[in-house]
């Protein structure tokens, strides 16, 4: 069960899977290991929740991760324990250990409706992703469908594992990834997507298994562009 938490100055936020956000609060089950998987979105941070033994450094522009299980249904103390600025003192929070039942019952109700990767999907179409990579076999930028996981061959000759950490930075710093049988052609995102859309975007293509729906989304926007308009009647 995966996490994530981005870090800023003062607050910590934690998005869930299934589109569940807290602002420094963490709801947990109890019996199940959990993985967060943290990043800074500004300077450095150190997440700690003394009761678990956790504590990891959280940095700007890299993924970090710890795990536990909380077995004691309960509410425990969440610090940073990195100087951070002025209010390093108050960027505090509390993870909230429920009952599996329990757990089940607040994903329901605290769901904005839309998962990470449906957000992810979304951004993916609305940024134009889905124009180069449709996974045809006339698409300019490689397939994403089922890449996950995978180890990817590069122009340089290096093999690399496709994980969160390489999407990440392949969104960021294409022009350092580029896969074999490709132009670099990818422009850079820097600046103009948030860590939120950047986990909303890797958590599409982690679930990412078929192009089907890119290339229908794809064709939709083409015959929208393509459809004559009507010209207003101009009054006298």
């Amino acid at each position: 069960m995966n996490i994530y938490v981005v870090g800023k100055q003062w607050m910590w936020k934690a998005e869930h899977p299934g589109g569940q956000h807290e602002i420094n609060a963490l709801h947990v089950p109890t019996g199940r290991p959990v993985q967060l998987t943290m990043i800074s979105q500004d300077v450095f941070h150190s997440f700690s929740i003394p009761d678990f033994r956790v504590k990891r450094e959280v940095i700007p522009g890299r993924y970090s991760t710890v795990w536990f299980q909380a077995t004691t249904p309960g509410t425990y103390h969440i610090f940073c324990t990195q100087y951070c600025g002025t209010n390093h003192s108050a960027m505090i929070g509390e993870v909230t250990v429920l009952s599996p039942d329990d757990y089940d019952k607040w994903t329901q109700e605290s769901t904005s409706g839309m998962s990470l990767a449906q957000n992810g999907e979304r951004l993916f179409a609305s940024m134009g992703c889905n124009a180069c990579h449709s996974g045809s076999a006339a698409a300019r930028g490689p397939n994403l469908a089922g890449v996950y996981g995978s180890k990817l061959q590069l122009t340089s000759g290096s093999q690399v594992l496709v994980n969160d950490a390489y999407l990440r930075d392949a969104i960021l710093n294409p022009s350092q990834h580029i896969t074999a049988g490709y132009a670099p052609i990818m422009p850079t995102y820097q600046g103009q997507i948030s860590e939120d859309g950047l986990i909303d975007l890797v958590e599409y293509i982690k679930a990412m298994q078929s192009n089907y729906r890119v290339q229908q989304t794809l064709t939709t926007s083409q015959s929208n562009q393509a459809a004559p308009t009507t010209p207003g009647v101009v009054k006298p």
